[in-house]
């Protein structure tokens, strides 16, 4: 999965509650960061409370939500 583009992101819902479900998941860091691009180093900052998940990006909120969407997170 590509970084998003501006016009996708607009189209596409942003689901906080998805991706706070998916860094807090049993998917591991490397599965999220080759599905997302996001660095692995950054979920595992996420799931230790060294970076707060009020402070990503849109981009990369995005990124989570539509991946933990598209494994079936609910």
């Amino acid at each position: 999965m590509n970084k998003p583009s501006d016009e996708e992101i607009l189209r596409g819902k942003i689901d906080m509650n998805l991706a706070t479900k998916l860094i807090y998941s049993n998917v591991s860091p490397y599965k999220i960061e080759a599905a997302t691009g996001i660095p692995n180093n950054n979920i595992y900052k996420l799931r230790h409370g060294e970076r707060n998940i009020i402070n990503l990006n849109v981009k990369t909120v995005y990124s989570l939500s539509e991946y933990a969407k598209k494994i079936g997170i609910k």
